[in-house]
């Protein structure tokens, strides 16, 4: 079994080698981390390659053309081969900051779980937003617990319509992408696992989001997850 780390990234340099050293640091060599430069402006791609440069336990993705986190990290899940695949996700401008990560989530996969989530903690006031959620629950109607470090079987993901991930017009949601991945993979099991630890580091004051975009950012989000709670799970 191996957890592979998948990063979307977009304008974040200032990052890349806190995230990318973060990984290497894991007390637990069962990794593989794909990172993905979403055609960053500010040499992101540069310092990804010069910061990886060498070392196989790193897949590194250039996009043509603007994907957005969410689309990055499915097209990344499937085509992923290994059957047993652990999928986990550290923003770009994120990073993890306990080096026994790996080890603690993996555990939890060879006791019979299929989504395990950990606690975090932002940089500037430590606040965690993550929580347990009950197995007799409906995700959807559950208030969001499931925040960074989420982890999740590569299987469960690939049982879901990609509808899911979409809005009513077919288009891939650019905003509120942790939801939209989550729900749909939560709903579909009750082997859920949250480990109260504190494994992923937050930055609240993403480089890769300017000032003048945040506005359409946040209502952006709001937009997303209304409309993903709203219609549920589609088969």
């Amino acid at each position: 079994m191996k957890l592979f780390i998948i990063s979307p990234c977009f304008n974040a340099k200032p990052n890349i080698e806190t995230l990318i050293n973060s990984i290497k640091a894991q007390n637990d060599d069962r990794w593989h981390h794909i990172i993905i430069d979403d055609i960053s402006s500010d040499g992101t791609w540069e310092e990804i390659e010069r910061q990886t440069q060498g070392d196989e336990r790193f897949t590194i993705i250039k996009n043509s053309s603007k994907k957005f986190a969410l689309k990055n990290i499915v097209d990344a899940c499937l085509q992923i081969e290994e059957e047993d695949a652990v999928i986990g996700v550290v923003d770009g401008d994120d990073s993890l900051c306990n080096p026994d990560t790996v080890s603690k989530v993996l555990e939890q996969y060879e006791s019979g779980h299929d989504v395990v989530w950990t606690a975090h903690s932002w940089d500037v006031n430590g606040m965690n937003i993550s929580r347990a959620m009950p197995e007799k629950v409906n995700p959807y109607q559950w208030p969001w617990c499931a925040s960074h470090f989420r982890t999740f079987k590569l299987s469960i993901l690939r049982k879901i319509n990609v509808k899911n991930f979409q809005d009513m017009n077919g288009e891939w949601f650019k905003r509120g992408y942790d939801q939209a991945l989550l729900l749909p993979i939560l709903s579909l099991t009750e082997k859920r696992k949250y480990i109260d630890e504190v494994c992923y580091l937050y930055n609240i004051d993403s480089a890769s989001i300017p000032s003048e975009k945040r506005d359409w950012c946040e209502s952006t989000q709001i937009a997303t997850v209304n409309l993903v709670r709203s219609r549920g799970f589609l088969k």
